[in-house]
């Protein structure tokens, strides 16, 4: 195994790195290690969670719903002449 030494780790950071490796019950080495793996999609897990709790209320619309939308919002492209004079 390698062995990296990383220099200019500003003091926010210092203290942020050692609050998430402890939030997690990480060594400090370990959680750097994790989080490497995780930016550099070494490790397949997203960095981000993605969420869709919402997308049921949200909803969608088939092909039909669709076209009836845009059907109906055809009248806001056509510019009246008589506002503009």
């Amino acid at each position: 195994m390698k062995t990296i030494t990383i220099r200019g780790i500003e003091p926010d950071l210092d203290k942020t790195i050692k609050t998430r490796a402890s939030m997690e019950n990480l060594s400090v080495n370990l959680w750097v290690i994790k989080t490497l793996k995780q930016a550099s999609g070494i490790d397949k897990k997203p960095i981000f969670r993605k969420y869709d709790d919402l997308d049921r209320l949200a909803g969608g619309w088939d092909r039909k719903e669709t076209e009836s939308f845009l059907k109906n919002i055809k009248i806001f492209e056509e510019i009246d002449e008589e506002v503009w004079k």
